[in-house]
């Protein structure tokens, strides 16, 4: 059973941008008015996507036939990377018009209609290319000139037409905000609901996890005013990865090694259980061998209390060191010297500039835990021996990696981070 006799409109516009609605909506009411009885809308760039589905689709009808006509406003509707000229061709093998409201019928047959229809989509990607390329070369100038482009703002944060900047509506609400989420663990789903928030759990995470709020604008360090440190940040992911093993589970208790401790056969995390008055933890999976078996808290909390005072002993005997720069940095910053001696060219101004750039990105930020503060808590050895279970929790999960239970009474093996 063959198609009906279609006339298929084609109506594209490079974003799906408010502004463009304008463009889109007036390409399609001519395609209407021209006697299409079908309009496809792409929102898509002809030029940079790889995957354009309407565009698909448009192939996908002409090749199945019973397609008449396919009518666009102008062909570079159709395409600005040159497989304008496959489609058209394909038009051709199965009787399908192809016209446009602007010029008329596009056709590939004569040598002249060739010629024509392959000058155009030449000079259609060729644009495309030339515009692309101002537009780097413009966010280059703004970023030498100190503007970040950083897509939507984060809350906290206004852009005041040239930089980003601290909002002075809202800085302070969202420094509050990041202390009430760090206070509840990162429980997002539980701070919307106990402060009222009009967001979601997935916005806010989004939040917590954009580089902005460390002052990182696309890898430029330092280039924004800092909502937290990367240290900060770093606490965060450690509570993060913490409740994901939690994921799940509607306790409202928090004890000291909630889902720190897993049982090395399954990779659960232990339950807190209390057995003749004595808290324990136990491994609650149903199909792991060692179910219903279990190690003391007191055990848990003696060892890991151990493994960080040994910690800060080591650090206490070990100087600290100056930073090591990468070998890649020694070798760029090499290259900029010998530049700098040479002629002052706009090309080699350029070089030091890449140069430059590439050393920023080599920046590495010390995200590891605050060993200093580590020394500080055991300058008095019995500061942590004395510590609540609600004071030392945030203490293991920054400086804790793992606590895994291989089994046995007193068997644990613990990595700091």
């Amino acid at each position: 059973m063959g198609f009906p006799a279609l006339k298929v409109g084609y109506a594209r516009t490079s974003t799906a941008q408010d502004e463009q609605a304008t463009s889109i909506e007036g390409q399609v009411a001519q395609l209407e008015a021209a006697g299409c009885h079908r309009v496809i809308i792409e929102r898509r760039s002809a030029f940079r996507s790889k995957r354009r589905p309407g565009w698909d689709e448009l192939w996908a009808l002409v090749g199945r036939g019973g397609i008449t006509e396919v009518l666009v406003v102008d062909q570079s509707r159709l395409s600005r990377s040159g497989d304008d000229r496959s489609f058209l061709d394909l038009c051709a093998a199965k009787g399908t018009r192809v016209l446009t409201l602007l010029g008329g019928e596009i056709e590939t047959q004569s040598d002249a209609g060739f010629l024509t229809t392959s000058m155009i989509s030449v000079m259609n990607e060729m644009q495309s290319r030339v515009t692309a390329a101002k537009v780097r070369d413009g966010l280059r100038r703004r970023r030498e000139a100190g503007y970040y482009a950083c897509g939507k703002v984060p809350f906290g944060y206004a852009y005041n037409g040239e930089q980003l900047v601290p909002s002075a509506e809202h800085w302070e609400a969202a420094q509050m905000m990041w202390l009430q989420l760090v206070e509840m663990e990162m429980n997002v789903s539980g701070w919307i609901h106990r402060y009222g928030m009009p967001w979601t759990p997935r916005g806010v995470r989004q939040w917590i996890n954009n580089p902005i709020l460390r002052g990182v604008v696309r890898e430029h360090h330092g280039a924004v005013e800092a909502l937290i440190s990367w240290r900060e940040w770093q606490y965060a992911q450690s509570l993060l990865q913490v409740r994901s093993t939690m994921r799940g589970k509607t306790a409202h208790t928090k004890h000291l090694f909630t889902g720190l401790v897993k049982c090395e056969l399954c990779g659960k995390s232990l339950h807190n259980v209390t057995e003749r008055i004595k808290p324990r933890l136990k491994c609650k999976s149903r199909h792991c061998p060692r179910f219903g078996q279990g190690i003391a808290v007191a055990v848990v909390r003696d060892r890991v209390i151990q493994a960080l005072a040994q910690r800060a002993h080591d650090l206490a005997a070990v100087a600290a060191g100056p930073a090591q720069e990468p070998p890649e940095a020694a070798r760029l910053r090499e290259r900029m010297v010998l530049l700098s001696s040479m002629d002052d060219m706009p090309e080699i101004r350029s070089a030091i500039e890449t140069l430059k750039q590439q050393l920023q990105a080599l920046q590495v930020i010390d995200v590891s835990p605050d060993q200093e503060r580590l020394r500080e808590l055991f300058a008095d050895p019995a500061t942590l021996n004395l510590a609540t279970d609600e004071e030392l929790r945030p203490i293991v999960i920054e400086f804790v990696a793992s606590i895994i239970w291989p089994g046995g009474l007193e068997s644990l093996e613990i990595t700091l981070r």
